[in-house]
């Protein structure tokens, strides 16, 4: 009788534990079930919002390609018209700037078509930004290809080797604006902060658009347009503060000497002898697409070839 009882509560417990055990097991299949079914929706999501940032990218295209006009500028509207659409489970948006109203760091490359114009331009920036202009040696020892350290302020292999974390340096041109933190001087965060806006990298020498460049830019450009500078930006872009700016914008380089020259009375000022510009070709496209979990930003540096347009860069995240 005993015997029978304490089989009978080995097989209780042990029916009682294969039960436990099946419902664990259970339990964990609809739990990795859950997780593959989220997974894969974020992945759909994620791929969702990228197709919809390259529908962002066609659009941009066309616009460019439409501009007929002979100069670019800050009211034309490739610049004007802003990407914001619904769409199912999220919104895009996206919008272009023009990359040539930036410095472009890749035009200290040593032996670049005015090489010394574009050092002392930088050189300006830097100092009217309140950084040291001596930085600017940095940046050309990062692109040159010899290992002659730049005095004072430059740095080579020597330099980037004996830090925590050592690297070389480039010796070419920069690939993308976030490099500028490897160069040495540029790594403290509040001397990045205050220069990236106002810099491209851009892959050949380029000059300024003077109907895009923002205020630092333009300024630091020559010692006449600095004195000037509220007056030439209130010709080109009218009054900022209101929707109808009633500016107008330099449809040629001749057109910004003749106003320097009649209006501003700088009569031995030279366009031609600054590289400086009123057209574009390379623009740069920030799209953005938020479908469910899935957040996409996208970069795209695209260069203008009268009607042909080439996506030459994209990245993700920054810039």
């Amino acid at each position: 009788m005993r015997a029978n009882l304490r089989q009978q509560g080995v097989a209780l417990i042990t029916a009682i534990l294969v039960v436990s055990l099946a419902s664990v097991l259970a339990i964990s299949l609809v739990n990795q079930l859950h997780l593959d079914i989220s997974r894969s929706e974020n992945i759909l999501h994620h791929d969702q919002a990228y197709l919809y940032v390259l529908g962002v990218e066609d659009f941009a295209l066309l616009a460019l390609q439409e501009d007929e006009k002979k100069y670019d500028a800050l009211d034309e509207e490739w610049h004007t018209t802003k990407v914001v659409a619904p769409v199912e489970g999220g919104q895009v948006t996206g919008a272009l700037t023009d990359l040539q109203g930036l410095f472009n760091l890749n035009n200290l490359t040593k032996g670049n078509k005015n090489f010394d114009q574009h050092l002392q331009h930088f050189k300006r920036l830097l100092k009217n930004n309140e950084l040291d202009e001596n930085l600017a040696n940095a940046v050309i020892d990062w692109l040159d290809e010899d290992l002659e350290t730049s005095i004072p302020g430059g740095a080579e292999d020597d330099y980037y080797l004996g830090l925590e974390k050592p690297y070389r340096t480039a010796n070419y041109y920069f690939r993308s604006p976030s490099e500028l933190r490897l160069v040495k001087g540029f790594d403290l965060q509040e001397t990045y902060d205050r220069l990236i806006p106002l810099v491209a990298t851009l892959p050949e020498n380029t000059s300024i658009n003077i109907n895009t460049a923002p205020r630092e830019v333009l300024e630091s450009l020559h010692e006449d347009i600095a004195e000037n500078i509220d007056k030439i930006l209130q010709q080109r872009d009218g009054d900022v503060t209101s929707d109808n700016s009633n500016g107008s914008a330099f449809e040629s380089l001749a057109d910004f000497e003749t106003y320097m020259k009649n209006t501003l009375k700088k009569t031995k000022f030279s366009a031609q002898s600054l590289p400086i510009n009123v057209t574009t070709d390379y623009f740069l496209l920030q799209s953005d697409a938020e479908v469910g979990r899935g957040h996409v930003k996208l970069y795209s540096t695209i260069f203008r070839n009268d009607k042909t347009m080439t996506i030459i860069n994209r990245s993700q995240g920054t810039w």
